[in-house]
């Protein structure tokens, strides 16, 4: 089938194929680019095939990194912009533009379109599947599984991005194959499992994991809250509170990672007390979790601290019965940048319990409360009226450990204490609290 589409390249991705064509070869872009244009998303990811071999675009005058030469892929650089050149001469023994799509992953992304012509070409229906949202492998779905197990999370990425429907074939596939991606590099895993976390649809994606085994290679401990019922607060067992949970959150990343493993400790420290079952500590065992498990991943050391933060201060409750000292310290621990998403996290909990009428209410009066506070109290250290050159001139002392714990008291002091937050006042407090250590052995770290 061939036709027609408008796709608005950027000029650095046109120079390069235009250079292509000018050396007499012929270039075409493919995959997820034509895919999105088709369905009128800009393009995001661009993705060339060209029957130039690897030594032209080797020595192209573009910014080379030939990470898969080996695989007959080069990724070339322009203006900043990554774009993966497939040379069919290497990719495929037939040397062929057929026989690459022939080879793609699924049939929406087996869609070419030539930078000479215009035009669309598509062998195997590709467009048709796009037109009616099918997710279906290209020839023989377990041979391009068997090629690249990662298809398996990318496919459920596409339902929840799309929310398209996987071809039966197709699925039996996924299901026969997921169990591969214990081979496949986790940093290419968690990278296609983040972008299915941010679809419109993760619910449906999530599931898909769930129910192709998919989860029992990467994330098994997801998998510990099947059908665990909960107590009268929650209509849903710990899995299904846990995917609501994501599926009600904002599309971004550390959130729904927040919002993927609060609850995921709660199987581990479930008890039954009475009629009831009960879950204490699992928001310090859910962080403790989280942290292993992004760093199992090896996610980023920020990445993995933002999302410990949110998961091991979600529960919040009781809030009228507060102190503002309490509101102060909860804003300190999860700090300014985190509060939004904090919040969010709390609402999606609770609108996930999947009780009528939904109750955000105390999240509402916690959310009024840190507005009112957030501006007047110091939220560091940096903010005391004092710093580590007033303590040392204080108490005569050098620089050393000791320092910085008197500062850490002090900011305690003014978290409970804001209207203290004034030089003269915490010039003064600092030698009777120094006496009161010295003399009394007490361990700076913990006075307030």
């Amino acid at each position: 089938m061939k036709t027609s589409i408008d796709v608005c390249l950027p000029p650095a991705l046109e120079e390069f194929l235009c250079w292509l064509v000018e050396k007499g070869f012929s270039a075409w872009i493919i995959g997820g680019a034509v895919r999105n244009a088709l369905l009128g998303i800009p393009p995001r990811d661009w993705d060339v095939v060209t029957d130039a071999p690897q030594e032209v675009i080797v020595a192209s005058p573009f910014k080379v990194i030939p990470l898969g030469a080996r695989f007959g892929v080069i990724l070339i650089v322009l203006d900043g912009m990554p774009v993966e050149v497939a040379s069919i001469r290497e990719t495929t023994p037939q040397g062929t533009l057929e026989a690459d799509m022939a080879r793609r992953d699924f049939t929406i992304n087996a869609i070419a379109l030539s930078y000479r012509t215009g035009e669309v070409i598509d062998l195997f229906g590709g467009m048709k599947d796009l037109k009616r949202g099918i997710i279906k492998g290209v020839v023989d779905p377990e041979a391009r599984f068997l090629e690249d197990p990662l298809r398996v999370i990318r496919a459920a990425r596409f339902l929840s991005e799309y929310r398209f429907t996987i071809e039966r074939k197709t699925y039996l596939a996924m299901k026969k194959t997921a169990h591969l991606l214990e081979g496949v590099a986790i940093e290419r895993t968690r990278d296609e499992f983040f972008k299915l976390l941010l679809g419109d649809y993760v619910k449906d994606g999530l599931e898909v994991l769930r129910k192709t085994g998919a989860f029992k290679v990467f994330l098994p401990e997801i998998l510990e809250g099947w059908m665990k019922k909960q107590n009268n607060f929650h209509s849903f067992h710990i899995y299904r509170h846990i995917i609501e949970t994501v599926a009600y959150t904002p599309p971004r990343l550390r959130l729904r990672l927040g919002a993927l493993f609060h609850d995921i400790a709660k199987p581990r420290v479930r008890q039954k007390i009475g009629e009831r079952f009960r879950f204490f500590g699992h928001e310090k065992l859910s962080a403790n979790m989280a942290e292993e498990i992004l760093t199992r991943w090896k996610a980023s050391r920020s990445l993995v601290e933002e999302v410990v933060t949110l998961v091991k201060n979600h529960m919040v409750h009781r809030v009228h019965e507060w102190s503002d000292s309490a509101i102060r310290r909860l804003i300190n621990r999860v700090g300014d940048e985190l509060l939004e998403d904090f919040l969010c996290l709390l609402r999606a909990d609770r609108i996930a319990h999947g009780v009528d009428p939904v109750d955000t209410s105390e999240v509402d009066l916690l959310e009024r409360r840190i507005e009112q506070l957030k501006g007047h109290y110091p939220h560091s250290v940096r903010e005391l009226a004092v710093n580590g050159h007033d303590v040392m001139e204080i108490l005569k002392i050098g620089p050393g450990p000791q320092v910085g714990k008197v500062l850490s008291a002090l900011y305690r002091h003014v978290i409970n204490h804001p209207e203290d937050n004034e030089r003269q006042s915490l010039l003064e407090i600092i030698p009777l609290l120094w006496e009161s250590i010295t003399r009394k052995n007490i361990d700076i770290s913990r006075l307030v």
